[in-house]
């Protein structure tokens, strides 16, 4: 059964890419792949997946160290492909190393934490206003208004503070 994969607006994924709607806007002129694009005429908004963002950015990274090295021919010299292929040795074993130490993580793991997190947050944020009107209705004191709103979006914000999914299996720091 393929897995399902998981979409955002422009904005939403520009926001969680940390870039600006109008850098990922950018990209996707460029060629930067999306689940569905945008079609004003019919109504259609973006649909964008954040890994496939990601990778698109990687491999584009890739083409333009390489095509720095290659002559105008398109060709590169033996010895610049003998360093190339090194290079790539050393990459994939200290990438190895890193994966069996449990030093990195998969993107796809990271990005459907960060998903899911923002998920929450944003569905907890969007509820203070509900959840703060009816407590504030009674309140005459703006400083006591002041403080159940702060003490209701400090509980939104502890999905954050205690999710600890990425840290699994890795100790805590010693001190």
């Amino acid at each position: 059964m393929a897995k399902q994969v998981r979409t955002f607006s422009l904005f939403e994924a520009a926001s969680i890419i940390g870039v600006t709607r109008q850098t990922l806007a950018k990209w996707l002129a460029e060629g930067c792949p999306a689940v569905t694009r945008a079609d004003r005429s019919r109504g259609v908004d973006w649909e964008i997946c954040i890994a496939d963002v990601i990778d698109w950015r990687i491999r584009k990274a890739v083409d333009d160290a390489v095509a720095r090295y290659e002559g105008e021919s398109g060709e590169i010299s033996r010895e610049e492909a003998d360093r190339r292929k090194a290079v790539a040795q050393a990459i994939t074993a200290e990438i190895e190393t890193d994966e069996a130490l449990k030093r990195v993580v998969a993107v796809a793991d990271v990005t459907d934490v960060v998903t899911q997190e923002y998920a929450a947050l944003r569905t907890q944020l969007q509820a203070v206003g509900p959840k703060v009107a009816g407590r504030a209705a009674t309140m005459s004191s703006a400083p006591a208004i002041q403080e159940l709103v702060d003490e209701t979006i400090a509980e939104a914000l502890e999905t954050l503070q205690h999710d600890r999914r990425l840290g699994a299996g890795q100790s805590a720091p010693e001190g």
